[in-house]
């Protein structure tokens, strides 16, 4: 019992109070004005008078219990916890359990309230209230599985209870378990359909399932009951965006901001919007007016990766990268600790890799034949901390291949570190760099002697506690973009391999010698595109006017810009060929129609590169200034085609006229891409891990020795086993 509740009597307590005065000493007296006080939520003088009470006569241990409940319900939980500690002397009673347990989880201490709130249930088990503050104890240190198993004991006991059943949907929803979820909130809907808490959550489930129509359908309702909040406008803005209405979701996120100008959710939903658009400076502004608000290592990585998609000063971008590890990775150099890792050079090492992305995601590609690669290295054993909820088949043979698989998904720093200390962690390798769900203030703490970036994002993180950034010659050539880097660059034979999807069509015969003229094609995101580059595709167009230009993965909204923008620089829409987003299968089947890709800048990529020269499709693309725009040469380069980089306009466009004029040579390339793919290191993981383990290995050797990081490298030829040199 936690909460007085008894009648309300008006003229029952100025009787107690001249017992009182007539009897100042009288313990009995002092406990009638308490409880009479106390009927009357004067709680502050009723718990006094019940002290007083219990000062006179320390053996009312009746009292104690009353007392405890008195001031659960007056917010001093450590004084009740306190009672109710000393009323479980004389009593061991399921209610007195139960205060207790309220009164520690209500003090953040739930783990020490659990074994109470067990005690409670044992004594009494179809006990409703004593259920659900069992569950409460458990959700508050996030055991959803038992948390989900008491509810469901709940419901057995009272059916028709609609709070309960709720709870119920919301905790499975929190766990990510939204086919679980959906069926309890719609049944709160239909039993309360002004229940705006339940409309909002299943409209969150039906998103995640995408029937996009039923998500905004509740959404809608729940806001005919609530029409001026702002996150439940967030909530619609975001399924648009899901469904692929971009237009409509900045509409939505703006009349959001209208509501609550400072609404962090309404902006980052923006940012989202206008980024996937190419609107690259406003998502910036945006972006910089997030990190005003809320200023968090998150907002400045968002900041950071729309940075990377656009800006061409690479002065600029540096320092903007750079300002991160002085803004976040400071106040934490207090926090680091030695390392008593053995400095044994040559002993097999403990290497730690750190992603959100070990799932269906572009990563993958490049990471999952490595994995494969290591799993028997008798050099070093991967362990994996993984910081998403995500698990699909490639996520499970990924676990399959690590020595040992962590979830680090909902821990904090304080514990991610404690866990990769107790692993022995040797080498700690980011994956993310200033991408999405990035643990990159983890690594500004140094939780390993050794620390690197690798594949997942294009740039430096700009983080000193990261000694070193692994990659290709081709990706960062000849020093070209070392002051770039906060990092110190290992470069490598192979940065990192290209797994072709296993169920990709076969390369058609090249489309122009049928049409009679060449298509250009993208299947890049169009957050990497912008007025700019349309405009620079659009010169080439200009070049050859008979070309066409195939753009694939659109959704809703983006094809009218990037139409509107290629109109703005002279090119009709007789010449543009749309193609929506669709499954892998039938989007490597789109390259059927393409002859030539071409890349974007600044920000190039990689995996869509991958793609098309497996189906047989060599890209053109421009580097520059900035080290993300040289993604695209390191495929490129591998296969023996740098001839398709350049670094001019003029010599872009007349490399271009001259392909459209030289269609057999062409049709050549394609017809025997495959073989130059699989012929190239690209074809070769072992090539990639081999590399990466000699490149650890030297990293190691540095630290052992108890020197620096420093610029390093391995040459194809230091691979070759010294008995076959």
């Amino acid at each position: 019992m936690n909460s007085i509740v008894v009648p309300r009597h008006v003229d029952e307590v100025e009787p107690h109070r001249r017992a009182v005065r007539l009897n100042p000493r009288d313990a009995n007296a002092h406990a009638l004005l308490g409880i009479a006080l106390l009927r009357q939520r004067e709680l502050a003088e009723g718990v006094a008078c019940l002290r007083r009470a219990l000062e006179l006569n320390p053996k009312a241990k009746d009292l104690r219990a009353l007392l405890a409940a008195a001031l659960f319900d007056a917010g001093d939980f450590e004084a009740a916890a306190d009672n109710y500690r000393q009323a479980l002397r004389f009593q061991d009673t399921a209610d007195l359990h139960q205060g207790l347990a309220d009164a520690l989880r209500h003090l953040g201490r739930a783990a020490e309230g659990e074994t109470n709130a067990r005690r409670a249930v044992a004594l009494a088990p179809d006990n409703t209230a004593a259920l659900l503050t069992l569950s409460a104890a458990l959700n508050a240190q996030d055991k959803t599985d038992e948390v989900v198993a008491i509810l469901e004991r709940v419901l057995q006991l009272e059916p028709d209870n609609v709070d309960v059943r709720y709870d119920l949907g919301h905790v499975l929803l929190r766990a990510a378990r939204y086919a679980d979820a959906l069926p309890f909130l719609q049944e709160v809907v239909q039993r309360r359909p002004d229940h705006a808490l339940a409309l909002r959550h299943a409209g969150t489930c039906l998103r995640a399932a995408r029937r996009w129509d039923e998500a905004l359908s509740c959404f809608e309702r729940a806001l005919v009951l609530a029409p001026d909040n702002a996150d439940l406008l967030v909530e619609v803005g975001v399924t648009q965006k899901a469904a692929g209405d971009l237009p409509g979701s900045i509409a939505t996120m703006n009349q959001a901001r209208s509501i609550e100008p400072d609404n962090i959710l309404a902006i980052r939903g923006l940012i989202y919007s206008q980024f996937a658009l190419g609107a690259w400076q406003e998502a910036a502004a945006m972006a910089r007016a997030a990190m005003a608000i809320e200023p968090t290592p998150d907002s400045h990585s968002m900041l950071l990766f729309i940075l990377s998609h656009y800006c061409q000063d690479a002065d600029e971008l540096t320092r903007e990268h750079f300002a991160y590890g002085e803004r976040w990775e400071t106040p934490l150099l207090a926090l680091r600790q030695p390392h008593p890792n053995t400095p044994d050079p040559q002993r097999r090492l403990r290497v730690g890799l750190v992603s959100a992305d070990l799932y269906h995601h572009a990563v993958t590609r490049f990471v999952a034949p490595v994995f494969e690669s290591l799993q028997h290295s008798t050099q070093l054993e991967l362990y994996v901390y993984y910081n998403h909820t995500i698990e699909d088949e490639i996520t499970q043979a990924l676990r399959s291949q690590a020595a040992a698989w962590r979830s680090i998904a909902g821990v904090d720093d304080d514990a991610a570190e404690r866990m990769i200390r107790d692993d022995g962690i040797d080498i700690l390798i980011d994956l993310s760099g200033h991408s999405a769900m990035n643990r990159l203030p983890l690594f500004a703490r140094k939780p390993a002697p050794v620390q690197a970036t690798w594949i997942g994002y294009a740039g430096t993180t700009g983080v000193k506690a990261v000694d070193y950034i692994l990659c290709d010659r081709f990706l960062a050539p000849n020093g070209r973009y070392d002051d770039q880097f906060s990092e110190k660059v290992v470069s490598l034979p192979l940065g990192a391999p290209f797994l072709p999807a296993s169920n990709a069509p076969d390369v058609n015969e090249l489309p122009a010698l049928r049409n009679g003229y060449i298509t250009f094609g993208s299947f890049h995101r169009a957050s990497k595109l912008s007025r700019e580059v349309i405009a620079y595709w659009a010169g080439l167009l200009h070049a050859i006017p008979d070309a066409k230009m195939l753009l694939g993965g659109l959704e809703t909204g983006v094809d009218d810009v990037l139409f509107d923008w290629f109109e703005e620089a002279g090119i009709a829409r007789d010449r543009l060929i749309g193609r929506p987003r669709v499954s892998v299968v039938d989007y490597l089947r789109q390259h059927h129609e393409v002859d030539v890709c071409l890349s974007p800048f600044p920000y190039s990529g990689s995996t869509t590169i991958g793609h098309a020269l497996w189906m047989g499709v060599p890209t053109l693309a421009t580097v520059g200034a900035t080290n993300p725009s040289h993604a695209a040469a390191s495929f490129m380069a591998h296969l023996g085609l740098s001839t398709f980089i350049t670094e001019d306009r003029d010599t872009y466009i007349k490399l271009g006229v001259f392909l459209a004029q030289n269609l057999p040579a062409l049709a050549a390339m394609r017809a025997s891409m495959r073989e130059r793919f699989t012929n190239s290191v690209l074809g070769y993981p072992d090539v990639c891990a081999a590399g990466l383990e000699l490149g650890l290995r030297k990293m190691w050797q540095r630290w052992c020795a108890g020197e620096a990081p420093a610029p390093l490298r391995v040459d194809l030829a230091e691979l070759v086993p010294q008995d076959e040199a």
